[in-house]
């Protein structure tokens, strides 16, 4: 017993002995570093681009001065805003990646990046605003090589695909491309203030101008794409529109609301000769019925609309949109979707239209 119980007692001293002497292990924690930044470096796989929060906020600045400058006030479509353009919610557009067209087309986008998750190859959209009256949207991009660009949408979407071209406005493209590279934006209002400054020196009819008009949205979605038609010399027009622009022989018009027209310029347009303001030359007036579904648009000075109308036709089979251009008296001409429409049935005529 006693042999036995020394024997147990010599053990444990000898394993107490061996625990003693058994250094802990430490942690590896350059291991650990390494599997972080491994992990953190498989999330970040895109590009950084030249564009943080304080480029957004000078952005925005620039386009809430901007605004005014149009009549109009600009809202920032942000990730999560549920911002709509015509009817479109964006922020669907943004997370089912959706792509866009520019002049027709198609173009995948990268919409509103985090740091590290831009596309190296492709557009990045950085920002978009929309009008208040729903009928401009701007898109900002910029690539990772820092190239920036200002897209412009004044059409209907299609579908969830939005329909762009490249901005005229050259104070928001340089006001942009100043805050990617890190300058001072001139804000709009300088710009215009500047401008009008100069053109105050040299036009003498300065006090007798009215201001540029409010725009509003008149042109119904249905109608802003661009149609065409050939007449039988195989002479291809066309007439686009957008929700306040129609474009004609290369011509942008804008297009006013009905009211929008002061008493002057009304005894003006009923006198002879008519006296044109050369700031209004290129002004329509339009108007569109809902009851007979009837776009009417007219230039400034003139007293007779031209009338457009979307009539379905059934031609060889196929339900075919045509718009037909007509005034009160007359039928003028029928306009497709496609060229190639548009050559098919040159100087088509149907029964129910009116010519003299």
């Amino acid at each position: 017993m006693k042999f036995w119980r020394t024997t147990i007692l010599l053990s444990l001293g000898l394993a107490l002995a061996a625990c003693g002497n058994q250094q802990p292990k430490k942690a590896n924690s350059n291991s650990s570093h390494v599997k972080v930044a491994a992990s953190s470096s498989k999330r970040n796989t895109g590009a950084t681009l030249s564009w943080n929060q304080t480029k957004a906020d000078k952005l925005a600045a620039f386009m809430k001065d901007f605004g005014p400058t149009k009549s109009q006030q600009f809202t920032q479509a942000d990730l999560n805003d549920h911002v709509k353009w015509q009817g479109l919610d964006l922020t669907k557009v943004y997370k089912t990646k959706q792509p866009i067209t520019i002049d027709g087309k198609k173009t995948p986008v990268t919409w509103l990046p985090k740091k590290g998750h831009a596309s190296k190859t492709q557009e990045n959209v950085v920002a978009v605003y929309v009008d208040d009256q729903d009928t401009v949207l701007f898109l900002f991009t910029l690539t990772a090589q820092r190239k920036t660009r200002v897209l412009i949408s004044q059409y209907a979407p299609d579908g969830q695909i939005i329909k762009t071209t490249d901005t005229t406005n050259q104070a928001v493209t340089q006001g942009f491309q100043n805050i990617v590279a890190g300058k001072k934006a001139m804000l709009a209002s300088q710009t215009t203030a500047t401008s009008s400054s100069k053109t105050a020196t040299t036009d003498q009819n300065k006090g007798s101008q009215a201001a540029t008009p409010k725009q509003q949205a008149i042109v119904p979605a249905e109608f802003q794409h661009t149609w065409y038609t050939q007449d039988g010399s195989h002479k291809l027009s066309t007439v686009a529109f957008t929700a306040n622009t129609t474009t004609e022989a290369g011509i942008e018009f804008q297009i006013f609301p009905y009211n929008a027209e002061n008493e002057a310029d009304i005894e003006k347009s009923n006198s002879a000769p008519v006296t044109i303001d050369p700031k209004k030359e290129n002004w329509d007036v339009g108007n569109y019925s809902a009851s007979d579904k009837t776009l009417g648009i007219r230039n400034w000075y003139q007293k007779v609309s031209t009338l457009y109308k979307i009539t379905p036709r059934v031609l060889d089979g196929q339900t075919i949109p045509v718009l037909e251009e007509a005034d009160s008296y007359t039928h003028y001409a029928n306009y497709y979707l496609t060229p190639a429409l548009a050559a098919k049935y040159q100087d088509k005529v149907f029964p129910d239209q009116h010519v003299q």
